[in-house]
């Protein structure tokens, strides 16, 4: 089971940071579900390039929230709205390079919990897939968790559903058989091709499986 911010009995978390809003409510009667190994791939060893990841931190008057961003080729960052509200102070952390972002570059949708930070901030691009994902196919996800190193591991796409029954109000997410920490919200979930399919927004906290917000519902500013 995930340890992560859980509102009394709610039974999903935001990877990272808790929800302002759509809090989810239910538990899914999802049986039996085979996670894939929580290994961690040695970056550059698998599909996914970690020099375009990078920890997202980001200040309010409230709190201070880490979660994960990722550089795309078309000139945005993508990350999670979560991890953004109310935020006066930004910052993309990759090794040793740490940048203040200006919070009047970020774009968001509340509905999909997905935001972009418009510029090109990172070393590495990432490619946006032109084909959805499909159930059965196999992906890579990276994050940045509390430990503030960036990992990378592997799992199947098992279903595409709406949110809601997991409690969780996004319309549209993919559900992975992977398991991911705090601090992975907002990190990219590449195909095959290393090309980004989607964008993590939490966790299942029962089954441990995460939950991915397709990438076609990433603003354009």
């Amino acid at each position: 089971m995930l340890v992560g911010s859980v509102f009394g009995f709610l039974l999903v978390v935001m990877i990272g940071v808790a929800s302002a809003d759509d809090t989810p409510t239910s538990n899914p009667g999802i049986p039996e579900i085979e996670l894939a190994p929580a290994v961690v791939v040695a970056a550059g060893a698998d599909s996914i390039n970690t020099n375009a990841v990078a920890r997202l931190s980001a200040g309010s008057l409230q709190r201070v929230e880490n979660g994960t961003a990722f550089q795309l080729d078309d000139g945005r960052v993508g990350t999670v709205t979560h991890a953004l509200l109310d935020a006066t102070e930004i910052r993309l952390s990759s090794g040793a390079l740490s940048q203040p972002i200006d919070p009047a570059l970020v774009t968001s949708s509340r509905l999909h919990d997905l935001s972009v930070i418009s510029g090109t901030f990172m070393t590495g691009a990432l490619a946006v897939s032109d084909v959805p994902s499909e159930i059965g196919d196999e992906v890579v996800l990276g994050g940045v968790p509390e430990s503030g190193r960036i990992e990378v591991i592997t799992g199947e796409i098992i279903d595409r559903t709406d949110g809601v029954a997991f409690g969780f109000g996004r319309p549209d997410v993919y559900v992975i058989s992977a398991q991911v920490a705090p601090g992975w919200s907002g990190g990219p979930v590449v195909n095959a091709n290393g090309e980004v399919v989607a964008v993590i927004v939490g966790s299942e906290q029962v089954t441990g499986v995460t939950l991915a917000v397709p990438i076609e519902h990433l603003p354009v500013p």
